[in-house]
């Protein structure tokens, strides 16, 4: 410290640039406001514009209309439904693929599932102050890691976790609810028979502080004070919450707008008063609520960097005259569900709250994720105010859920929703050296070699519980750096499809692979599958000289130092959002460092093989992305590529 003293206060302070000026260009994509297939995106107008592009700080920007329609909102003022609808981690799960030509010539190939493994490089390489700067305009913030369920029953067997939805569920926003009585579910409808604990693994009952005044049991075991959660047993899922999907509505919810266009004051702290009653919010694009009688919407910029969706813009240098032309698959998506309220007796017993898909969701423009989330319905969470009633057996609640570019997509939904921005945008900032400045870049880099990463995609399925596996990858990739391996739920495991039984009507669920459920975020992370006796096998030779068997091996060996600043071996100076403990719970990633190598293997086309053990009771699939090096000479002054 007092060596850093010194030196500042004899240090002489200068103050110059290379540049003389920095501005920000954008160009439009070439889609013509239609977006069911690719967004198409051209470089041309940043290549004639006479400075040199920072493709490294490049980004998309792709506005989305997320919206639900429900013949429960018949109000266009109550329920307000602000909590119900969410995004999984990081606005990159829009896309499904990207392919980039340089100079007509391709440079980034096209790989489905893309998402998957740009979420992989974020959790992995983002510190604190990233999550803070980048977190709200890229829609990241990591999903907790201790508050997902398994719902593997019919909901004619409703239980505690059914208002989850079907499958692996992450999807509660509220920290808990109070527990004061129990009560069984025996058939399709809620029968109540005592007061007593009947099995509290499944079936309890629960009620919102304050509306029972006298329960008709109160349990110890799930004993909460009423103020503040007090207990927090891990077995005890309703005092857990995913924080990050929580954080990430937060992102969205900054305003209300009425289809009148008037600002709702009392969800926004009267902030009307000070913003006035026109789409102030539209206006700056500022992420906004559009309620309207039978829909909501949230209308939203999402950012997409270029550098994380693509190794090739972070190595990319200062170009001048260099064209691109990105092709990009999307993640749109639409979806039916339908839900069912608790029903609580007079004695303050309380049924358990249902939700499920009605339909399988449809992806538009080529994709394999749904990038958006829904709330649980459970009491006090954010879907149940599409069915607020809790004194008798109603109908299940129907609701259509849309994720739209620029505008509604989607025939099936009656509101035709607009972004005050028309057009998807590629931004990029146009530097001008000073010509001192420029003559150095140019002599001493003429022309740049970039060596960046590129990526092949493979996935397997129908790998058993207790399986034991040996997966041929490929029979020969050049230049290996990294493979990495995202196990998945077989879509048969994830949930069970049946009946919501309401009292006159009923509504017929159906089931999804968790990268396409609401309920999941997968996508955004891995399933909580175990793996045990792992490997990789390069041309076969082991990677690992011992097998990984526990979960310390895996993270400490591998994980924690995959693509942290300084491999994580400096002290205080780190990166990476992935712990121990989220790691056990549910971010399992299992990767592998290939970089390692003679100089004479470069160019050598080597196998990879995967070996393990499938550690789980239930059926899963891999997705395995493989990494490998690229090169490419650009003549920095014209953008040509130097062959």
């Amino acid at each position: 410290m007092d060596n850093l003293v010194f030196e500042e206060s004899i240090n002489t302070e200068v103050s110059s640039s290379e540049f003389v000026d920095k501005q920000w260009l954008y160009v439009n994509d070439n889609n013509n406001s239609s977006y069911s297939s690719q967004i198409v995106l051209d470089t041309t107008p940043l290549a004639n514009s006479g400075g040199y592009i920072g493709w490294m700080e490049s980004f998309l920007a792709i506005p989305l209309v997320l919206q639900v329609e429900s013949a429960a909102l018949a109000s266009g003022t109550a329920p307000n439904l602000d909590w119900f609808l969410g995004m999984k981690n990081g606005y990159w799960n829009i896309l499904h693929s990207l392919t980039c030509e340089f100079n007509n010539g391709n440079i980034i190939q096209q790989v489905p599932f893309l998402n998957v493994f740009c979420s992989f490089k974020a959790l992995t390489s983002w510190c604190d102050a990233d999550v803070v700067n980048w977190g709200a305009v890229c829609g990241f913030c990591p999903d907790s890691s201790r508050s997902w369920l398994y719902n593997n029953v019919a909901p004619a067997a409703a239980n505690q976790m059914s208002s989850g939805g079907s499958g692996v569920c992450n999807n509660r926003v509220c920290p808990y609810v109070d527990i004061t009585s129990f009560v069984d579910i025996t058939t399709t409808a809620p029968v109540f028979t005592g007061t007593g604990p009947t099995d509290t693994s499944t079936d309890v009952a629960y009620t919102p502080a304050g509306t029972i005044s006298a329960p008709a049991s109160t349990s110890a075991q799930f004993n909460m004070n009423g103020a503040t959660c007090c207990f927090k047993s891990v077995n005890d899922f309703r005092c857990w919450s995913n924080e990050g999907l929580k954080k990430r509505m937060e992102y969205l919810n900054f305003g209300t707008l009425l289809n009148t266009g008037a600002v709702v004051g009392d969800t926004t702290n009267n902030q009307s008063a000070l913003l006035g009653s026109t789409q102030q919010f539209a206006q700056s694009f500022q992420s906004y609520i559009q309620r309207g009688a039978g829909y909501r919407a949230v209308v939203f910029d999402s950012v997409v960097r270029l550098k994380d969706i693509a190794d090739f813009f972070s190595k990319c240098p200062l170009l001048k005259g260099s064209t691109m032309r990105l092709y990009l698959n999307t993640n749109q998506v639409y979806f039916e569900g339908a839900l069912l309220a608790p029903v609580v007796s007079s004695a303050g017993q309380t049924s358990a709250a249902q939700m499920g898909l009605t339909s399988p969701p449809i992806i538009l423009g080529g994709g394999g994720t749904n990038p958006v989330m829904v709330a649980s319905n459970d009491i006090g969470q954010g879907a149940s105010p599409l069915d607020p009633a809790l004194t008798a057996l109603g109908d299940p609640v129907a609701y259509k859920v849309g994720l739209s570019i620029v505008r509604t997509q989607f025939s099936q939904l009656a509101t035709t929703i607009s972004a005050p921005i028309t057009s998807c945008r590629l931004y990029a900032p146009c530097y001008t050296m000073s010509p001192i400045a420029e003559q150095r870049y140019l002599s001493l880099t003429p022309t740049k070699k970039v060596l960046y990463n590129d990526i092949f995609q493979y996935s397997f399925n129908g790998i058993g519980a207790g399986q034991t596996f040996n997966l041929l990858v490929s029979n020969g990739i050049p230049n290996i750096r990294s493979v990495l391996v995202v196990p998945l739920l077989a879509q048969a495991q994830n949930g069970v499809a049946g009946t919501i039984t309401g009292a006159t009507t009923n509504a017929t669920t159906t089931t999804s692979n968790t990268l396409l459920s609401p309920f999941s975020t997968a996508g955004g992370t891995p399933d909580p599958i175990s793996i045990t006796n792992f490997n990789i096998q390069i041309s076969g030779k082991n990677l690992f000289i011992n097998n990984q068997q526990y979960n310390f091996e895996t993270f400490v060996e591998q994980l924690v130092s995959s693509n942290q600043l300084n491999g994580s071996l400096t002290t205080s100076l780190g990166s990476g959002q992935i712990s121990y403990e989220d790691f056990q719970s549910l971010y399992r990633y299992y990767y592998g460092n290939v970089s390692r190598s003679i100089p004479s293997e470069d160019g050598v086309a080597k196998a990879v093989q995967l070996l393990g053990v499938n550690n789980s009771v239930q059926d899963i699939g891999l997705m395995v992305f493989v990494e490998f090096e690229r090169e490419i000479t650009i003549d920095v002054r014209t953008g040509a590529r130097v062959m």
